[in-house]
């Protein structure tokens, strides 16, 4: 059965994120939708590098780069954070942003350059740790991605999307209840998760035996949130529904 591997990015310092959903292997995986984060901030943070903060002279051209990726135009985004970078070239927010752009245009290798030395600079850094998990599950690196995951999840408990990305890493190494409880932890953050529903639906149906029923309520959960039905989930549901 397939599981939903989502991809989700977002720009530190705005709302906006660009979706994909890569293909799927044996097993589930999360993709990039908007999520809130803070504005750029006028003044740096006097305990340490601050991921939105913008120094005045740049704050245009980061806006710029807002703009550019929302519109999907990568060149433009990575021209303008290239440009924020030559005028502050430790400036966090550009390059958690830039890293974000390399990743929606497909440049995973780019794009961890960028966001590695973004953590260098600030180890609590959960945007930066996300996408550098979401970039090495991509790619089935694991470990590597659940080194990452564990770090976003470490500095941003409350991230449903981080909980189910590490959901689904920890449930392609084997560990099934270590998934399931990272994505219980996702969908009690954000019930209209539907790619974390479908997610535990298709781990429950891993236990041993089959939690079936468990599995049939966040399938179908997922189904009313938007996922698109799965025809072996739902050969399993149906050959083991309840009897009158």
């Amino acid at each position: 059965m397939r599981l939903r591997l989502l991809a989700f990015v977002c720009l530190c310092g705005s709302a906006v994120a660009q979706s994909k959903a890569p293909t799927a292997a044996t097993a589930p995986s999360p993709a990039p939708t908007a999520t809130l984060l803070a504005t750029p901030s006028p003044t740096p943070d006097p305990t340490g590098p601050d991921a939105t903060y913008v120094p005045e002279l740049a704050r245009e051209t980061a806006a710029e780069g807002r703009a550019a990726f929302a519109r999907g135009d990568y060149n433009r985004a990575r021209k303008a954070y290239l440009k924020v970078l030559d005028l502050a070239p430790d400036n966090l927010l550009a390059l958690i942003n830039i890293g974000v752009v390399e990743f929606s245009a497909g440049n995973h290798s780019e794009a961890e350059k960028y966001l590695k030395r973004a953590v260098q600079i600030r180890l609590d850094n959960p945007p930066a740790w996300l996408t550098l998990g979401i970039i090495a599950l991509d790619e089935n690196r694991l470990d590597e991605a659940l080194a990452a995951l564990a770090q976003a999840v470490l500095y941003d408990p409350k991230n449903a999307r981080a909980h189910a990305f590490l959901g689904v890493v920890v449930g392609r190494k084997g560990w099934i209840d270590g998934a399931q409880a990272e994505l219980r932890k996702a969908i009690e953050l954000d019930p209209n998760n539907a790619d974390a529903n479908f997610n535990l639906a298709a781990f429950y149906l891993e236990s041993k035996p089959p939690a079936i029923e468990l599995a049939r309520r966040h399938y179908y959960r997922a189904l009313e949130l938007g996922a698109d039905p799965d025809p072996d989930i739902e050969k399993t549901l149906k050959e083991n529904k309840p009897k009158d």
